[in-house]
């Protein structure tokens, strides 16, 4: 690009461009939305059979196409955006040069050099111009008019060679940006949309910069942020970093899943693909070498180290993807996928409904073992409090959100996965997983529309209950009721200092002999501890110092009825326990019934 080029272009003309790609990514992703939430829908809800079936997965696949589209699309919007808002730039530096220039009544030429005229003569600019005014011996001219000269012709060179490694930069991007013409998306596409993303995050980061994004800033904070955005620059944040916008608390629930299914889909083309790559299991056994041996292959064990992790991460996918997949099925909303990353035990958080516009909200804080590989019972678990809910709700807008939002313990007794010491008898995990789980639920009601606009029920099993009592020490969490089932204690004595009422704190436990992990609880401290009597049915038989649980009369909670045969049965379908949930979730207290 030469001077006369940058001079007279029309960056417009880029977003011009930019705002066509924006209309075929929204309509892609409007139509993928329709055919998830209205077609597919529908077919479940009212059809069966094998040309139903069949038509489900063409119809998924479609959608898959569209949301692909939406991707892709956006990623040359984002392009476009970036590229013209740098020759803009560049434009912007060239014209103030030549204003300059103007001024001073220079003259500049085509290729950019600049003339001026000095006290003796017309002198052109070139860079082995000298001041020296005689031959040797004579003194130093100074010309200031050579200097501002100098400036000008610099600020035009660098106005230009800015112009010219934006479209070099952005070339390069915009020459990846192609798809095959074909009808399906394969984890290779995805793998190269990603591939697309992270060559447009280096060429644009002077349009846009992961630093832009707000970073540990209360949800508060980050919706403000969003809301200052115009349509377009949110829409490129959304193209450029979807891990970022998708964990960003506190955001609309609606962008955040439109943002994490794009990285559920690029992450399971990663790891389908790693998987792939691996190969045939080698042999299990190196018969040695006449020494010694034969003895377990290094080779094998790396083999199965890979591909436990990797099948471990597809079931967790498959498990969202299924939940994702089921919109309709028995009148099933939209679920919304609110957080996602594969990295580590991995997380996930799914609402069924849309938080959002809900009246009553239930958040489930699933305790030891749980990690994004098990996910599929405990997304199951809030599906079936949606439907046991529904008898309670009245109509009203309902979301039961798992959030499997933090690094669990793994290992509940001595010996679980070769654990000497159960890592459940820590209190690390929750510490670590409080600060988080604050966030969330403040984001939960940022996105709502502030206190008041909705009715919550933060839910905790096993040690989710010691994580909900650890976030109550750091301040008041964002919720209107607290239940726990099976609790092994939530590191405070008393339901009061929940910072909820213990009027609104409600326990579920089986009897020891079903479920030990509260007593299991006490004997690793995970209550907390108080002076005072020790009650069965009312009546004191001890006094003294006490470790106190959920579940014990001490603590104060509703000690609410179940029939669950063991510590995970809490949530079967048409359990006493599960209706409780139900009556409490959605804000019947009068229905709940004791035992």
């Amino acid at each position: 690009m030469n001077l006369s080029q940058l001079r007279t272009l029309r960056p417009s003309e880029f977003e011009e461009a930019a705002d066509g790609w924006h209309k075929v990514s929204s309509a892609a992703g409007e139509a993928k939305d329709r055919v998830d939430n209205e077609i597919l829908a529908t077919l479940r809800h009212h059809l069966e059979g094998k040309g139903r079936d069949a038509a489900l997965v063409r119809l998924q696949r479609l959608s898959r196409n569209f949301q692909y589209t939406q991707v892709e699309s956006g990623l040359i919007r984002t392009a476009l955006n970036g590229l013209a808002s740098e020759l803009r730039a560049a434009q912007k530096k060239l014209n103030g040069a030549l204003a300059d220039a103007e001024a001073e009544k220079f003259t500049v030429k085509p290729d950019g050099t600049v003339q001026w005229v000095s006290q003796r003569e017309k002198v052109p600019f070139n860079p082995e111009h000298t001041t020296w005014a005689g031959g040797p011996g004579s003194a130093i001219t100074f010309d200031p008019q050579q200097a501002k000269a100098q400036a000008c012709a610099d600020r035009i060179g660098a106005a230009i060679q800015d112009a010219n490694e934006a479209d070099a930069r952005y070339s390069q991007t915009l020459d990846r940006l192609k798809a095959d013409n074909d009808l399906d998306v394969t984890s290779s596409d995805w793998a190269d949309a990603q591939r697309d993303m992270r060559s447009l995050q280096k060429s644009a980061d002077k349009y846009l910069q992961r630093n832009d994004i707000p970073q540990d800033k209360s949800p508060a904070e980050n919706a403000k942020w969003w809301r200052g955005l115009s349509p377009e620059e949110q829409a490129d944040f959304f193209s450029l970093f979807p891990s970022v916008i998708g964990a960003l608390d506190g955001l609309p629930s609606a962008i955040r899943d439109d943002a994490n299914r794009v990285i559920l889909d690029e992450t399971q083309a990663r790891v389908q693909l790693e998987l792939d790559r691996l190969g045939p299991e080698p042999a299990e056994y190196d018969p040695g070498d006449g020494h010694s041996g034969p003895y377990v292959s290094k080779d094998w064990e790396e083999w199965h180290r890979k591909h436990d992790r990797l099948n471990a991460q597809l079931k967790g996918i498959k498990a969202i993807q299924e939940r994702l997949d089921q919109t309709g099925a028995d009148g099933l909303p939209p679920a919304y996928l609110l957080g996602f990353d594969a990295k580590g035990k991995g997380r996930a958080i799914v609402a069924t409904g849309n938080p959002d516009t809900a009246k009553h909200t239930a958040v489930y804080v699933p305790g030891t073992g749980s990690n994004l590989e098990g996910a599929k019972g405990d997304i199951s678990r809030m599906t079936d409090l949606w439907y046991d809910s529904q008898q309670f709700a009245g109509g009203e807008n309902l979301s039961t959100v798992t959030w499997i939002g933090y690094d669990a313990p793994q290992s509940a007794f001595p010996g679980d996965k070769g654990d000497a010491w159960p890592e459940a008898a820590s209190v690390d995990w929750a510490n670590d997983a409080a600060p988080q789980l604050h966030r969330f639920m403040d984001g939960v009601q940022v996105a709502q529309g502030g206190p008041g606009t909705g009715h919550t029920t933060l839910i905790g099993h096993s040690y989710g209950s010691t994580v909900i009592g650890d976030a109550s020490l750091k301040g008041r969490i964002a919720t209107d009721d607290i239940l726990v089932a099976g609790s092994p204690g939530m590191l405070v004595p008393e339901a009061d200092d929940l910072g909820v009422g213990a009027n609104h704190v409600w326990s579920e436990a089986a009897s020891s002999d079903k479920d030990q992990v509260p007593q299991g609880g006490k004997a690793v401290g995970l209550g907390g501890w108080k002076w005072g009597a020790q009650y069965w049915h009312g009546i004191p038989y001890s006094y003294g110092p006490q470790e106190v649980v959920p579940s014990d009369e001490a603590f104060g909670a509703h000690r609410i009825s179940t029939d669950s045969p063991d510590h995970s049965g809490y949530w079967d379908r048409g359990s006493v326990s599960l209706w409780n949930q139900a009556a409490v979730a959605t804000g019947n207290y009068d229905r709940v019934k004791y035992g």
